[in-house]
């Protein structure tokens, strides 16, 4: 696949280059903290990826998607318009963005957390080689070719998305990248360590770093996790569940699972229910739940058919040192002057 964003960027030494305290606090450069990263209000919890196999219409085209979701208690819709990029046989395809592309900007995110971060134009940005990407990914358990990765920026950079609350006021209408910049040197073999990239993050990115909602994530183990369902939801909670004790099990529905993650909803709701189970089979496993329970809600109207299910979530021990890890990082972030500099 190849392709180009929708406008031709600037090259990177014709944007005004800085380093806000707010992106230096975005930081985690200390040994201990070389697990973490971050989570970002709003926007990571936007269902803005398609998980699974796509029907093209005529092999070729695919239909906007359409999602509601809740975040902080309000409701929103998202519209992500796919991107159409030109395949190496020359015809036009649409891609939904999908675990690759989530895979990548969290691999991103992390190396702006290890102080590759910079604001170009007074947005959230950063420099990369595709290498160091691939190396990255590769350390986590996820192998991709240069090709792919190429293919998965551009598709970041070309997927639109039109995010509105309840009241149908916009409150986002961009791409998942603001800004795609892919510079080959002359004599580049493919193993991509020469070639240079930069992109600029999504608006919400940007937004979420000077007001300084975003909250520390234990990123080694997001990142280990095979399921889809069980990264969506730690990084959920991670972000959501700030009192985490064993004392106070965090509590979620089903059917806002699968709203919010943007699953499809399978005419048997207890293959959904099957998903999340195995899902929360691998929390428990690598430590993020001591246990849960699930509790089946059914339509007596209708048989006695499964309607819904209550999971009761009980945090493992170094889940809940994370969270405290990480509100005693934002406590004393918020107490700092840097965080009304904008």
């Amino acid at each position: 696949m190849a392709g180009n964003t929708n406008k031709s960027p600037k090259k990177l030494e014709e944007y005004a280059q800085s380093k806000p305290a707010q992106l230096s606090l975005f930081e985690l450069l200390l040994p201990e903290e070389r697990p973490y990263s971050n989570t970002i209000e709003l926007y990571d919890f936007i269902p803005k990826y398609h998980w699974g196999k796509v029907e093209r219409i005529n092999g070729r085209f695919l239909e906007s998607l359409e999602r509601g979701f809740e975040c902080r208690g309000r409701r929103y819709t998202v519209r992500v318009d796919p991107a159409r990029l030109k395949d190496k046989d020359g015809v036009v395809r649409d891609y939904y963005p999908s675990q690759r592309e989530e895979l990548v900007e969290d691999a991103l995110r992390k190396l702006v957390c290890e102080g590759q971060g910079l604001f170009l134009d007074d947005e959230a940005g950063m420099t990369f080689t595709l290498y160091q990407l691939q190396q990255e990914l590769k350390a986590r358990g996820h192998s991709y070719s240069i090709a792919q990765l190429k293919d998965a920026l551009f598709v970041c950079a070309q997927t639109k998305i039109i995010v509105k609350s309840e009241d149908g006021s916009a409150v986002l209408v961009s791409s998942m990248f603001d800004t795609l910049g892919l510079q080959t040197r002359e004599g580049w073999k493919g193993t991509g360590n020469k070639t240079r990239a930069f992109v600029r993050f999504n608006p919400l990115v940007t937004q979420s770093m000077r007001s300084m909602n975003f909250r520390q994530l234990n990123y080694a183990r997001s990142m280990a996790f095979k399921s889809v369902i069980a990264r969506q939801l730690h990084k959920r909670i991670s972000h959501h569940y700030t009192q985490a004790s064993i004392f106070h099990p965090y509590q979620i529905m089903l059917s806002t699972i699968v709203r919010d993650f943007g699953l499809t909803a399978y005419e048997k709701l207890s293959n959904n229910l099957r998903d999340v189970k195995k899902a929360l089979d691998e929390m428990v496993e690598r430590d993020v739940l001591l246990e849960y329970k699930a509790n089946k809600v059914m339509d007596a109207r209708k048989g006695n058919k499964l309607a819904d299910a209550k999971f009761t979530l009980t945090p493992h021990q170094r889940f809940t040192s994370d969270i405290m890890q990480a509100n005693r990082r934002q406590t004393a972030i918020k107490k700092l002057p840097a965080v009304n500099t904008q």
